[in-house]
């Protein structure tokens, strides 16, 4: 209806609302913690998001080795029965047996001792033995993952077995397991609970 249309006649009601424009329905203001409720659930959400997704990513390269430790480690043990003595000083009748396999070992290799057993010092300990050994490449550092749960000697491929059978045989280390995703080109041991350095 317009103004010309309506039936009764001006009055000072009517005069008053003719210079006010319409007016919006008033809202009441949101409240301080309705405000900051959206950045709060953000604040929480990324990180645990975050969190989960690293963990997801980063547990599946500890699991594999463990699950076959078992099976795959009884072989190297027994080819590195013949190395375990690199030192033909002491018996020369067994010079050509025991030099042959000593001169193919490669002592330049990394050997990365990672420590998972709580002990402070004790991978640093451990390089101080291989380096009195001969393992040139010997390194220190720390391990967080849960796996594996025993301490274990990891090697990239058979090419590395002999190394690894030596070093294992150095250190007492029984639980050798080849996995190139683990080892990556060099030899890794895990050390945990209950190692000691020989």
């Amino acid at each position: 209806m317009s103004r010309d249309d309506y039936p009764y006649p001006e009055d000072e009601f009517d005069t008053l609302g003719a210079d006010r424009t319409p007016q919006g329905v008033h809202r009441a203001p949101l409240s301080r913690w309705r405000k900051l409720l959206p950045f709060i659930i953000v604040l929480v959400l990324a990180p645990t998001l975050a969190f989960v997704a690293v963990r997801a990513l980063s547990g599946g390269d500890g699991e594999d080795p463990p699950t076959t430790a078992g099976e795959t480690t009884a072989e190297p043990t027994t080819d590195a029965e013949p190395t375990d003595e690199p030192t033909s000083e002491d018996e020369p009748t067994e010079e050509e047996t025991t030099e042959e396999p000593a001169a193919d070992l490669d002592y330049t290799i990394q050997v990365w001792v990672l420590n998972g057993s709580g002990v402070s010092g004790l991978a640093a300990d451990t390089v101080e033995v291989l380096i009195a050994d001969g393992w040139e490449g010997a390194n220190a550092a720390d391990y967080s993952r849960p796996q594996p749960s025993g301490t274990t000697l990891f090697y990239d491929n058979a090419d590395q077995a002999e190394e690894a059978a030596a070093v294992g045989d150095l250190l007492g280390i029984t639980n050798l397991v080849e996995n190139s995703s683990a080892a990556a080109g060099d030899i890794v041991i895990v050390l945990r609970a209950g190692f000691e350095v020989p």
